[in-house]
């Protein structure tokens, strides 16, 4: 036996294509799907129910085509050939010409459903539950084995060390996709009503074709995240997939990554946050405390100085009030030569109520003594 290279091989059969006649001006019809631009060629698929054929647009050939007509879901028909890579042992169909031929099944089907869902309010923002800002269980539905999960896993656990995430394997292209999805989603609300609360689920994938996201785009699908009692969602494919979960989910992320970051928040920056605020109030709570110190001890300076002030007053007043006593003492005025009538306890101040042969007391500055009346003269008022 003399075996080929696989460069002889390759080669062998890109010759056989290039130059197959069969093969040059050959109309095709199909659907568009996973439109792509690179060195200005523009690159997609032509696909039908059951087979998918790699298409190109030469950069030299765009600027005669009407490329408005190239739309993911459209119909159309083109003319080219055959275009086979040796090296890369691939063909692709080289396009030359493009016409419309309508809209294509998946475009139609997504539209029936979105209008469908929509005519029922399933897409209504007051059904839209809120996306818990603390979750401390997190879903996720998606495949167990793709890139989306491990950028999901990896986004949660670098910024959170708070939440659990558990993980629902799950079919996201291919025939019985919708059927696991529906499944899974199920499945995280018969463990949220177990008693192992979920907060939030992410229902998704990464990018793909038309064909490889459809499956978010099933009616089933989209009922089944509409009668969630768990917050979803919804991260489709790459920021410019819009799918029919994207629409009916309580969120849509753009990508499963951000689908992560809307789901969990960074408890290490509350943390920072926490200690900031702390520090704060600490801070503000000591300065109230020396503010307030500042203003007892200028009311009580205040209150000592009113006390003193007040003090000062009455001791005037009391001094006062002596010297009025002493004023008015009766042994200062006696011991002037003056004296006291005193009769039954009572001091007798006038002549009038003097009564003739009555026995009166008479004090001194130095004593007393008794006295009788024989007379008495009142004097005339001026």
């Amino acid at each position: 036996m003399n075996p080929f290279s696989i460069t002889q091989f390759n080669e062998y059969v890109s010759k056989k294509l290039n130059s197959d006649l069969n093969l040059k001006n050959l109309p095709l019809i199909g659907e568009v799907s996973g439109i792509s631009m690179s060195g200005g060629h523009m690159y997609f698929s032509l696909k039908d129910e059951n087979s998918v054929l790699r298409a190109v647009i030469w950069r030299n050939n765009i600027s005669r085509i009407d490329t408005t007509l190239i739309q993911n879901g459209s119909k159309i028909v083109v003319l080219g050939d055959i275009s086979a890579y040796a090296r890369g042992g691939n063909y692709s169909f080289s396009i030359r010409m493009v016409e419309s031929f309508g809209e294509g099944d998946l475009a139609k089907e997504y539209n029936r459903v979105k209008k469908l869902l929509e005519s029922e309010g399933l897409f209504a923002r007051e059904h839209k539950k809120p996306i818990p800002r603390l979750a401390r269980r997190i879903g996720v539905v998606t495949s167990d084995t793709g890139a989306a999960i491990e950028d999901i896993k990896k986004i949660i656990t670098t910024k959170n060390n708070y939440a659990d995430i558990i993980i629902f394997p799950t079919l996201v292209q291919g025939i019985g996709s919708p059927a696991s999805i529906i499944k899974s989603i199920e499945s995280a609300n018969l463990v949220n009503e177990s008693g192992k609360h979920i907060d939030v689920l992410i229902v998704g994938r990464g990018g793909g074709s038309a064909e490889d996201l459809a499956a978010f785009n099933d009616e089933g699908v989209a009922r089944a995240i509409f009668a969630s009692e768990i917050p979803i969602i919804s991260a489709v494919g790459h920021e410019s997939d819009v799918s029919i979960s994207d629409w009916v989910a309580d969120a849509r992320a753009e990508t499963p990554t951000a689908a992560a970051n809307m789901a969990a928040i960074n408890t290490f920056e509350l943390r920072e946050q926490i200690d900031k605020s702390e520090q704060e109030l600490k801070q503000s709570i000591a300065y109230k405390i020396k503010m307030e110190r500042n203003n007892i001890k200028i009311q009580r300076d205040h209150l000592n100085h009113v006390m003193s002030s007040k003090i000062r007053e009455m001791k005037l007043n009391v001094d006062k009030a002596v010297i009025t006593l002493r004023e008015n003492n009766p042994t200062n005025i006696l011991s002037k030569g003056y004296a006291l009538v005193i009769k039954d306890n009572y001091i007798v101040s006038e002549v009038s109520n003097i009564d003739l042969d009555e026995t009166y007391r008479v004090v001194m500055a130095d004593g007393s003594f008794e006295a009788k009346t024989t007379s008495k003269t009142q004097n005339k008022e001026v």
